[in-house]
């Protein structure tokens, strides 16, 4: 039986249809070779600068390319925009661009699109519309200039061990700047970007779909569908319902109950499994009882982490051992111990910091994550059973979750982890660190977390990096700006003959050896 949020399954294929029979794969010519992917909700922006989101990582790289190519399945760098790129000194790399490269407008990729992308009219600086985004993931970078038409240098402000890796990865996605600079402000450029990728897009209609197709000038090996098109199917159960009927080719944000409507069926299966992302929950300190550390202590060990993952995705993920993943490689704190379930050290801190049933509200949205319903309601039944009046509301988007207006409304929120690249760099700094949304957010400060974050971002000594991070693993636990509760998973439903299988990122891969169709 699959759940439908209280619609039932014949009602919930009733809406596919009827949200099928205005959807833009009615247009295609017969014999194209498309994908239909049912989403959950759609990018607002389709910058990376615009929208940091797993919806929009999604998409990336499809269209707007990076300079420094990773290889999602062999997890290698290799040639991207730029053929070749070397140090010239601690703080600059030289990087050779690719000749003969289109933008999707038509205009020569050159040197100068790079320096736009990454200067001030679009990242560098306060002012630029992309800063308060990137700068949690490019906030290194000092400069980037062009110094010959295919030829630019990368300046950090200090030494950087990963600025290859961020070259490559999310974030430094790189548009064309005649198109950029030709859009009629920022919104309208997030729903038209231009770049260089196999992939253009072709339509947005913002909440409804999102249509991509195959750029015919692309430099390198043709892109193997003509087109993709993400359309926006709230309910599990259409979702579902529509894989069933053939009329969706993939379908996300599938839970393990409903893996055997799928799986039965045979003409369709379930791919996917976690990724390389920490699903958390976020603690506002400015809420007067979240103030107290003892709370925020309080809630982190009242929850069991094992029983959610049993639960909701049948041991399917796991818990992390303290917010860290096992990608880091040898900046992995492999015998740190994260946090325990102890709901009687739960009370005895509530008891501790004087906490009177006063009450704490707690956002989310409606599945943007899997299982995050039942999730939310698990949590706060374990919170409720050592004594914490948590209260559930149910938002309509991210700016409800982000922007509470009062402090009372400043309490929980959830959020996830990217580990965009095998660094804590990537996470844990990145959230919670000095440039990292929570503490521009004013959710959380904290002095020593941040001496350390210093000592991890500035230094290239392996050592003096690892010891800067366990201290913030530590610290994490003592002062929660929030908790960790499973390694996020990412489970698709598709067609058997889409021979597609995801990355261990949010990022749907439709390039060119990456995904194919079988022959009718």
């Amino acid at each position: 039986m699959i759940r439908t949020n209280g619609k039932g399954l014949l009602g919930a294929g009733l809406a596919a249809v009827a949200l099928l029979a205005t959807s833009p794969q009615d247009a295609a010519a017969d014999g194209q070779r498309e994908l239909t992917v049912a989403v959950t909700n759609l990018s607002t922006h389709l910058d990376p600068m615009g929208f940091n989101a797993n919806v929009n990582m999604r998409v990336s790289q499809n269209v707007l390319e990076t300079l420094i190519r990773y290889d999602f399945k062999k997890g290698t760098f290799g040639p991207g925009l730029a053929t070749a790129w070397k140090m010239t000194s601690p703080t600059v790399m030289e990087l050779t661009l690719r000749e003969g490269v289109k933008c999707h407008n038509g205009e020569d990729f050159t040197a100068e699109d790079v320096a736009v992308a990454f200067g001030p009219e679009r990242f560098q600086g306060e002012g630029a519309p992309g800063y308060s985004v990137a700068k949690q993931y490019l906030s290194i970078i000092k400069d980037v200039r062009a110094v010959g038409t295919h030829k630019l240098e990368v300046e950090t402000a200090v030494p950087d061990p990963l600025l290859e890796t961020r070259l490559a990865n999310w974030m430094s996605e790189v548009p064309c700047a005649d198109a950029y600079r030709a859009a009629d402000g920022w919104e309208a450029w997030g729903q038209a970007v231009v770049g260089t990728g196999p992939y253009r897009v072709a339509e947005v209609r913002p909440g409804e779909f999102h249509r991509f197709e195959r750029f015919a000038d692309y430099y390198g090996e043709a892109a193997p569908l003509d087109a993709f098109t993400l359309t926006v199917v709230p309910e599990i159960g259409a979702r579902i319902a529509g894989l069933l009927t053939g009329e969706f080719d993939i379908v996300t944000e599938i839970s393990p109950d409903q893996f055997d409507a799928i799986s039965n069926n045979p003409n369709s299966e379930v791919v996917g499994g976690p990724i390389r992302n920490i699903r958390v929950v976020l603690f506002d300190t400015r809420h007067p009882v979240l103030s107290d550390p003892r709370v925020r202590q309080a809630m982190k060990y009242a929850i069991d982490r094992d029983l959610i993952v049993e639960s909701i995705f049948e041991g399917r993920t796991k818990v992390p051992n303290g917010f860290q993943m096992a990608a880091f490689g040898k900046m992995y704190v492999e015998d740190f111990k994260g946090v325990s379930f102890d709901p009687d050290k739960a009370r005895r801190l509530l008891a501790e910091a004087g906490y009177d049933g006063e009450e704490i509200s707690y956002r989310y949205l409606t599945d943007y994550y899997t299982g995050e319903v039942t999730t939310a309601q698990i949590l706060q039944q374990m919170w409720r059973d050592v004594g914490l009046n948590v209260t559930l509301e149910l938002k309509e988007n991210w700016d409800q979750i982000t922007n509470a207006k009062t402090d009372a409304g400043r309490a929980v929120a959830n959020d996830s982890a990217n580990a965009v690249y095998p660094d804590p760099i990537s996470q844990l700094y990145r959230i919670y660190g000095p440039n990292g949304y929570v503490q521009k957010r004013g959710y959380w400060q904290n002095a020593a977390f941040n001496e350390a974050s210093d000592m991890l971002y500035a230094s290239t000594e392996p050592k003096a990096r690892r010891a800067a991070f366990e201290t913030m693993l530590e610290l994490y636990e003592a002062d929660p700006p929030g908790t960790y509760l499973y390694v996020l998973p990412m489970f698709y439903g598709k067609r058997t003959g889409v021979d597609w299988a995801p990355t261990d990122t949010p990022f749907m891969d439709f390039r060119a050896g990456n995904v194919s169709l079988a022959t009718n």
